[in-house]
């Protein structure tokens, strides 16, 4: 997949200088278990979001925090996708936009909130739309993958059904590791 890059994308983010111990190989290895691909004996607890009108779940077990939105830090010759970053209880934490990467920029219409994903130095943010549901999805609910925007294709790992609405497993160990590289040019 090839995606047009904006040119402050490939520029090196301040936070790697502002913090040294978040480097990004240290957001890489960013320790949360993976267990994607791996089949569902039960039903798990996940936790649903919206970006964009798209519905997105993350394993609830991943999930730190969920807070209104903090003020944001914007770093200066950073991309869309990295919104800036926040302080959470002294905790210096990034904050990605997956709308940027959906539409190309952030939904300043609904209410945002923070997402926290990640323990100790291994923490990263998302941007949602709203308040965060819990959702519980097994082997059952399993749906083929639905046309979704090309820009998250490497991040979507399975799709769930509800009724008629789709959730998408969002990868977050993998966004996080892309976004790092990203970072670090």
């Amino acid at each position: 997949m090839q995606n047009e890059i904006n040119s402050a994308d490939l520029l090196l983010a301040p936070s790697v200088a502002l913090h040294p111990a978040r480097t990004a190989e240290a957001l890489m290895t960013i320790g949360l278990n993976r267990r994607y691909g791996a089949p569902l004996a039960t039903a798990q607890e996940w936790i649903g979001f919206e970006v964009e009108n798209i519905k997105f779940l993350v394993p609830h077990a991943q999930v730190n925090e969920i807070s209104e939105m903090p003020p944001v830090f914007r770093l200066p010759n950073t991309g869309r996708w990295l919104l800036g970053l926040v302080n959470l209880h002294g905790n210096i934490v990034p904050v990605f936009d997956l709308a940027s990467l959906v539409v190309g920029t952030c939904d300043t219409k609904s209410k945002t909130m923070l997402l926290v994903l990640g323990r100790g130095d291994a923490i990263a943010a998302i941007v949602v739309n709203g308040i965060p549901s819990r959702k519980r999805f097994g082997a059952s609910n399993r749906a083929p993958l639905p046309a979704f925007p090309e820009a998250i294709r490497d991040y979507i790992s399975n799709a769930y059904a509800e009724e008629a609405q789709v959730w998408l497993e969002l990868d977050h160990v993998r966004f996080f590791e892309i976004m790092a590289r990203k970072i670090s040019g």
